[in-house]
């Protein structure tokens, strides 16, 4: 029986490090590529969303390094401590700036939806009005098919614009959906603190995460984002918590609120699957460490009620509008487009997927053949003039390393509305084109060249600080997925904000860590 339970052990330990060891290793690329380069969104066209790599200056960045580091060991020495700052009013402080910052940018720039996101409204908007329409038809462009039998996994964020506008009316502007994204950011920020107690429990490493996602912009500037990337990583987010709950405490009440939480993530934004997975990941490592059998059980109706109620919400819409939305753009399809050139930086969207499944007369079968020996050609084109390298990492950086993640640019290339021939408010110009701008893309350069340097960092003590556990491995490997997954298919920088907040706690903790041993020599301790 020991040596059962030693066996299942070291298998939980040697996957959950190796997992570990490759985000190390992947990080640690995306370190040095952003000391040395920053990926922004062509500023001359901005309406072409093409992607420039620019060379950073390398002696400032490693100077900002040093002093940051120093500056740290300085206050250490000081024995200025975080941990005597009461970490309810850190956490007060994160939400009051978050949430003045995001109400602030959304009522200065008055952004209106628009591509899909406008589509969605309108949808959403018609069948307020008992209105099914465009259920049946859509733009030439695709081919007057309509746009959910290509994605019908959108009509979660449908019925929730549904909902709003039947309780406040479909002459409501585009920020009655811009507000509760900043409450789900707030909500965000407010997990994401509770994840770093419970998994690190030390005092400096909570009121640190708040510190840090209080000063990450990004994601307040996309609140302006009339789409389920927010409200799905929301309710993802404190679905891990219940998980963590869940998997320290064995209550099924935990169990259940992180079931219905994911559920409810998946159907605003299908791609928390990946979330989903690791969170599935976590919970069978944890059935073979722990033999909890009932964590089996939790993980199959995650799935179940994740993946059902996205078939229900598709099939009621189907049966209200009198359509037949038994098709949608493949896994195949994506992966088409995935290995393909765009303008506007390798495998980023370029329309394959769905031009495909189009020309195809919407036979999914057909589309698919179609795009597998896309594949292998371009597979073979990208080997035999040995790009395929440079293809890859071009695509992981244009990603990654492009530390906007196209926040604000979200809402530049959209209309406002203002009354005709007014202009916007000067700071708004300012953050675009401006003085501001030039600020937030050295602040943005800034801090996500140090998330990825000490979540890296976090990575590897993780493992030598014995805090790998399967509760602390569920967020690095939805990260991992997240690389992965948007490596083969659709890649767009602004796909990758949700994992970058993920990552916050460990680049936390790895800073932590790290500059508790630097100051190892002088004797002091970081708490």
């Amino acid at each position: 029986m020991e040596n059962t339970l030693k066996t299942r052990n070291k298998i939980v330990q040697i996957c959950s490090c190796l997992a570990i060891y490759l985000i190390a290793v992947l990080f640690a690329i995306l370190s040095v590529a952003s000391v040395l380069q920053t990926c922004r969104i062509d500023q001359a066209n901005p309406y072409s969303e093409i992607i420039n790599y620019d060379n950073d200056l390398v002696l400032t960045n490693l100077a900002l390094i040093g002093l940051t580091i120093l500056a740290a060991l300085y206050l250490m020495r000081k024995n200025v401590s975080i941990s005597k700052v009461n970490t309810r009013f850190i956490v007060l402080v994160m939400l009051l700036v978050t949430t003045i910052v995001s109400l602030a940018w959304i009522n200065l720039v008055q952004s209106k939806a628009s591509g899909d996101a406008m589509i969605l409204l309108n949808t959403a908007r018609d069948a307020a009005n008992n209105t099914y329409q465009s259920f049946h038809t859509s733009y030439d462009y695709y081919g007057n098919h309509s746009y959910y039998l290509y994605y019908p996994f959108q009509l979660g964020y449908v019925f929730f614009a549904e909902i709003l506008y039947r309780i406040f009316g479909t002459n409501s502007s585009d920020i009655l959906f811009q507000i509760p994204n900043v409450i789900a950011l707030d909500f965000i920020y407010v997990g994401m603190v509770m994840i770093a107690k419970k998994l690190f429990d030390r005092k400096s490493v909570t009121n640190l995460t708040a510190i840090a996602l209080a000063v990450c912009f990004q994601p307040m500037f996309m609140t302006t984002f009339t789409y389920g990337l927010l409200l799905g990583i929301a309710f993802s987010i404190w679905s891990v918590y219940h998980v963590i709950r869940y998997m320290r405490e064995d209550r099924l009440l935990n169990a259940g609120f992180a079931v219905l939480l994911m559920a409810v993530s998946v159907l605003l934004k299908y791609n928390n699957m990946i979330l989903l997975a690791a969170v599935c990941i976590a919970l069978i490592l944890h059935v073979i460490d722990k033999k909890k059998l009932l964590a089996l059980a939790v993980a199959a109706v995650m799935i179940v009620c994740s993946v059902g109620l996205q078939k229900i919400m598709i099939g009621s819409y189907a049966a209200r509008s009198g359509a037949e939305l038994n098709t949608q753009v493949s896994q195949t399809l994506y992966a088409y487009l995935g290995i393909s050139d765009s303008g506007m930086a390798p495998g980023w969207y370029n329309g394959k997927a769905m031009e495909t499944l189009r020309d195809s007369n919407m036979d999914v079968d057909a589309a698919n053949q179609i795009a597998s020996e896309g594949i292998k050609s371009r597979l073979n084109t990208l080997s035999t003039t040995h790009q395929l390298g440079d293809f890859i990492k071009k695509k992981y950086f244009s990603q990654f390393n492009e530390p906007s993640y196209e926040s604000i640019w979200i809402s530049q290339v959209r209309n406002h509305d203002y009354p005709e021939g007014q202009l916007l408010p000067a700071i708004v110009t300012s953050v675009y084109t401006g003085g501001l701008q030039k600020v937030f893309d050295n602040w943005f350069n800034y801090y996500v060249m140090m998330v990825y340097i000490f979540f890296t960092a976090g990575m590897i003590w993780l493992i030598f600080r014995r805090k790998l556990n399967t509760e602390s491995l569920i967020l690095p490997v939805a990260i991992l997925g997240a690389i992965l997954y948007h490596m083969l298919f659709e890649a767009k920088s602004q796909y990758i904000l949700p994992y970058f907040i993920l990552m916050i706690p460990f680049a936390v903790y790895g800073f932590v860590e790290s500059m508790r041993t630097l100051s190892k020599k002088t004797g002091i301790l970081f708490r």
